[in-house]
C-alpha cells in the first residue's frame, strides 16, 4: 500500500487530503504516476471525476457537489454545514435521475440526503468510509398515520423493527433534538421506489445498500406485494445488508456502488461482490449470489 500523495503529488491541481486514510493499493499507484499527462491524463481533458481506492482508503480527484436541492430531494440543512456533497460525475447524475424517478412515480417524495464524500475524498469526520465518492447516506422516507410523506424533519429517525418511529438521530455531534417524536412510519412504498430506482438505472451499479434487516425485510415485503419482477426481488435481497462491524442502519441507508470500470485503472477498488456478477443475476439463485458475496469480501 502506499499514499494517494505518491500518485498525485507533482500535480498541484489535484489537491487530495493528506490523510492516513487516504491510500492507494501500490500497482494502482505505480500506474497512476507512470501514465498520467497534466492533472489526470485523458480525464482531465473532460474535467471527468475519478474515484481513487477504496471507500475507506481512498481519495476523489475533481469530485462533483451534489446540489443543495434538486427534484424530489434535498441535502437536510443539518447536513450542509458538513459539506460532504461530493461524488464522481457519473454517482451524481445517477442519483439526480433516481430521486427524478421516484418523485414521478409518487408525486410529493422528498428525499433527504446526509453524507458523501468531502470534495477531495479521504477522511470523513463520523464514517469509516465516504472516502471515495460512492457512498451515499439517504434518510428513509417517513409516512404520517394517514400514509402521507412526512417532510421537514428536523434529523433522521430510527424506526423499530415494525417500522415505528422510536427517537431521533441528530445530524450534529452533541445536539439533543427536542422535538416529541411524531407519529411517523417507515414508507415501504416509497423506500422500495427508490431502491427499485437504483438497481433499474444503469448509470452506476449498486454493490451494497446498508440496512436493518428488518427494515430490509418491509422492503422485501411491499415489492412482493407490488408484484415486482422476481430477478429485481432477487437482486434486492442481495444487496440489502446489515452491517456487523458499524451501526445497524435503522435511521438511513448507506448506498455504496461500484468503481466505474475505467476507474480501475487509476487505482479504484471494490471490496466485496465484483461487477461480472450483474450479467448473472437472472441466471443465479439468491443464495449463489450471497455466496459470491461472501468469497469476494
Amino acid at each position: 500500500m502506499t499514499d494517494v500523495r505518491l500518485a498525485v503529488r507533482a500535480f498541484p491541481d489535484c489537491p487530495v487530503p493528506l490523510t492516513e486514510g487516504s491510500r492507494l493499493r501500490l500497482a494502482g499507484a505505480v500506474l497512476t504516476v507512470t501514465v498520467l499527462s497534466g492533472c489526470l491524463g485523458v480525464f482531465a481533458n473532460d474535467g471527468s471525476s475519478v474515484s481513487v481506492g477504496s471507500p475507506s482508503k481512498g481519495a476523489l480527484l475533481h469530485g462533483v457537489a451534489m446540489p443543495f436541492e434538486g427534484c424530489g430531494y434535498e441535502v437536510h440543512p443539518d447536513w450542509r454545514a458538513r459539506n460532504h456533497r461530493y461524488a464522481t460525475g457519473a454517482v451524481v447524475s445517477w442519483l439526480t435521475e433516481v430521486f427524478r424517478e421516484v418523485d414521478r412515480a409518487l408525486p410529493g417524495s422528498m428525499a433527504y440526503l446526509g453524507d458523501l464524500s468531502g470534495r477531495n475524498g479521504g477522511d470523513a469526520s463520523m464514517h469509516r468510509s465516504h472516502a471515495s465518492g460512492r457512498d451515499i447516506d439517504i434518510f428513509y422516507f417517513a409516512s404520517d398515520g394517514n400514509g402521507s410523506p412526512m417532510h421537514d424533519l428536523p434529523g433522521m429517525l430510527h424506526f423499530a423493527s415494525d417500522g415505528h418511529a422510536i427517537r431521533w438521530s441528530a445530524g450534529k455531534i452533541g445536539r439533543i433534538i427536542k422535538a416529541q417524536v411524531p407519529d411517523a412510519h417507515f414508507d415501504a412504498q416509497r423506500n422500495w421506489a427508490l431502491v427499485r430506482a437504483m438497481l433499474e438505472n444503469p448509470v452506476a451499479e449498486v454493490q451494497w445498500i446498508f440496512i436493518h434487516r428488518d427494515l430490509a425485510g418491509l422492503l422485501l415485503a411491499e415489492a412482493e406485494r407490488e408484484g415486482t419482477a422476481l430477478e429485481t426481488i432477487d437482486r434486492a435481497r442481495a444487496l440489502l445488508h446489515q452491517p456487523t462491524d458499524s451501526q445497524p442502519h435503522d435511521d438511513h441507508m448507506h448506498v455504496r456502488v461500484f468503481c466505474d470500470p475505467r476507474e480501475r485503472a487509476w487505482g479504484c477498488s471494490d471490496k466485496g461482490p465484483r461487477r461480472w456478477l450483474k450479467k448473472h443475476w437472472k441466471y443465479m439463485r439468491t443464495s449463489d449470489l450471497v455466496l459470491a458475496s461472501r468469497s469476494n469480501g
